[in-house]
């Protein structure tokens, strides 16, 4: 009762009792009550201060701590918190901030430089929006799972296929969003590598009536796939990057769910190497360990299961509802959740919690000093959003129709030629900066030299109607040059929904057709898409009427960006950073078969509508991604062309070091993407790989 009073007359005190803004974050140490508290002390080790600070929480305020949206701490002067925001092409919020091409789009730049300025953009906005109250500390990104399956809802969200680039994408990523160059010993911001592994579905459903999602899906991967494959990009993370924070995933591994799994948290990720952060779940995958998953047979187990695997926290409320019961039948112990409370208050410390003041104009440290006004939507940062798709737009075919001439009229044409507004929202800004949804349109306008108009022709990348097609035919016609803008975007393929084909939609490719067999002069097609889908009938036409084709993935509003390129001021250097695979494939091979080398497959032909499930032929698993896929590629991992032409010459020094020199031998200047593969020996025998990146840079 004497500790309850106590906390109660905490209530009361200035600075405790009354709650703050949401996002909102308040240091107690400047408050006289808890000043000299050991936590409070900055000379004294993380551990200490995190433990000292658990150590004076009621066991209610553990538990609800355990949760995502932690409630008011009394007892340490905190007022709510919430673990999850989200900033993977910019921060998630309540005002407007810079809008960053998507993780498949800058990738292809393959430029280390790049994605550490988009990091340290994306974090310093995070860290000012912090100071102007307005946001919180923990944000999850980046997404750090592999491309693997071409039908994958989230392909949007990650740098690609290859485990090594997309490790090193996280590496720098991280890196940027975490460290600010004037404060060496606080974090800027906190990110969050995910979804920790083989976590590569969302929701399928095949015409023999199987479904399958990633709540249920039990991830079967052989530990050869685990290792070479499906984990480097997190090891990377974590040991190159440093990160703050893993998430695990919904799926299970190998029969345990990931956020119970003490080898995958603990043996693995802390001991091996040597991570040292905090573990969220995914939102309700704790929930799912029993609901789901049916892994333990009461809630209370599944408590037990996740915060003794080492699960910090829980996306949602499932342990916050359970714990206490947890704990009263002596399937947890108070120094459980100690453990998992102090990971959490670690990262805390680092941030600044009880250091910094959080208020310019009273700062206690260069981190305070990051202002919003300043920072946020700065110029600096509009233009590196540009530069990522500039540095990133892939050249896959052209047969002289690039670059564009600067003047005249130009008939943008096809669904997605306003495409902008309708994907800038997921898992990045709410808002973007200025209000300026730049589409296709913008880009080919080139600041207004160009009279650009847009004719959709097919009201959607999914619509079957094709009335608009004579209207399309007709601007084309009427044009001095025709962009065509297809592909796909979140109807096709997101959270929560895979796509369920890698073809263009018949009224696509008739609109295709329409316009490029109507247009004066060769088309240039410019393909929004995460999910690869089969370019041959853009690439194979032999007509000459198709006369280049632009990969941009989908980059949103910097979509602007891509002027430069079409009108020939920069050269294109992007790479592509999928495999784009014949349309045979998608037959192929279920999405849930998580086996990256070739050979049989326990499930069904993706094409098999037979109903009883057990008359369906296995499928043939033809190898994912290009390290293992025995096929013919449509466009393989790393291709891209450029404007001007360059000459390699490779020297050996020592024993397993090389020197490339690079010459331009064009006529314009431009950057080279230089990737090194390694063909090991018996490439492609008894799952060898038949090549893998090894190293990359970005000259100019």
């Amino acid at each position: 009762m004497a500790r309850a009073a106590t906390i109660a007359a905490l209530l009361l005190l200035p600075g405790v009792g009354a709650q703050p803004a949401a996002g909102e974050l308040v240091n107690p140490c400047l408050n006289a009550t808890f000043e000299a508290l050991p936590f409070c002390d900055a000379t004294l080790a993380i551990d200490l201060r995190a433990a000292d600070a658990v150590s004076r929480m009621t066991i209610p305020e553990k538990i609800d701590a355990l949760d995502t949206k932690t409630g008011p701490i009394a007892s340490l002067g905190l007022p709510a918190y919430n673990w999850w925001s989200e900033a993977s092409s910019g921060v998630m919020g309540s005002r407007p901030t810079t809008k960053f091409a998507y993780p498949i789009t800058t990738a292809m730049s393959f430029n280390r430089t790049l994605w550490r300025a988009t990091g340290a953009a994306i974090g310093r906005e995070g860290r000012a929006l912090m100071n102007a109250g307005a946001a919180y500390s923990t944000y999850w990104a980046p997404v750090v799972n592999l491309a693997r399956e071409p039908r994958w809802g989230r392909n949007i969200e990650v740098p690609g296929e290859d485990p090594y680039l997309t490790g090193e994408y996280a590496t720098e990523f991280v890196g940027g969003f975490q460290a600010a160059p004037e404060d060496p010993y606080h974090l800027q911001a906190s990110a969050c590598c995910k979804h920790y592994v083989a976590n590569e579905m969302e929701n399928t459903r095949q015409p023999d009536g199987e479904q399958w999602d990633r709540q249920h899906v039990d991830s079967n991967v052989t530990q050869r796939d685990l290792v070479d494959s499906y984990m480097v990009p997190f090891q990377a993370c974590v040991e190159k990057g440093k990160v703050s924070s893993l998430m695990c995933s919904y799926n299970a591994v190998n029969g345990v769910p990931s956020c119970a799994n003490d080898w995958l948290l603990r043996t693995v990720a802390r001991d091996a190497w040597h991570f040292d952060g905090y573990i969220t779940s995914d939102c309700d995958a704790d929930s799912n360990v029993y609901d789901a998953h049916h892994y333990t047979a009461t809630p209370e187990e599944a408590v037990a299961d996740v915060l003794k695997a080492g699960t910090d926290v829980d996306c949602q409320s499932f342990v916050g509802q359970h714990a206490r019961s947890a704990l009263d039948k002596g399937l947890i112990t108070e120094a459980d959740m100690d453990a998992r409370l102090v990971n959490l208050f670690k990262v805390r410390l680092r941030l600044g919690h009880f250091d910094l003041s959080f208020d310019a104009a009273k700062p206690r440290g260069p981190l305070d000093e990051i202002d919003a006004n300043a920072v946020v939507c700065s110029d600096a940062h509009l233009d590196a959003s540009m530069e990522g798709l500039a540095q990133s737009a892939t050249l896959l075919k052209n047969d002289g129709a690039l670059p564009l001439k600067p003047s005249g009229t130009a008939a943008v044409v096809g669904p997605n030629a306003l495409l902008s507004k309708a994907d800038a929202g997921y898992y990045g800004p709410t808002d973007v900066c200025g209000g300026d949804y730049w589409t296709l349109v913008d880009a080919v306008a080139d600041g207004g030299a160009v009279a650009a108009s847009a004719v959709l022709g097919v009201p959607t990348v999914l619509s079957g109607n094709v009335t608009g097609i004579p209207a399309a035919v007709a601007a084309a016609e009427a044009a001095d040059a025709v962009v065509l803008a297809v592909g796909t975007d979140l109807t096709w393929a997101a959270e929560g929904k895979d796509a369920t084909s890698i073809v263009f939609t018949a009224a696509q490719l008739e609109l295709i057709d329409a316009v490029a067999t109507a247009s004066a002069t060769p088309v240039v097609v410019v393909v929004f898409s995460a999910t690869p889908l089969d370019l041959s009938p853009l690439l194979t036409r032999s007509d000459g009427k198709v006369g280049a084709v632009v990969h941009v993935g989908q980059p949103s509003v910097t979509v602007k960006g891509l002027g430069d390129l079409l009108y020939g001021r920069r050269s294109f250097a992007g790479r592509a950073v999928q495999t784009v695979y014949p349309a045979a494939y998608e037959d192929q091979i279920s999405i849930a078969d998580f086996n990256m080398r070739p050979g049989p497959s326990v499930f069904a032909r993706p094409d098999c509508a037979m109903k009883n499930v057990s008359r369906c032929p296995r499928g043939v698993n033809p190898g994912r991604t290009y390290r293992f896929y025995e096929g013919q590629a449509v466009v393989p991992f790393g291709f891209g062309l450029s404007y001007t032409s360059f000459r390699y010459a490779l020297r050996v020094v020592g024993a397993n070091s090389f020197v490339v020199s690079v010459t331009n031998t064009g006529r314009m200047a431009g950057d080279d993407v230089v990737l090194l593969f390694l063909v090991p020996p018996n490439a492609g025998a008894d799952g060898v790989a038949l090549k893998s990146l090894v190293a990359f840079d970005r000259v100019n």
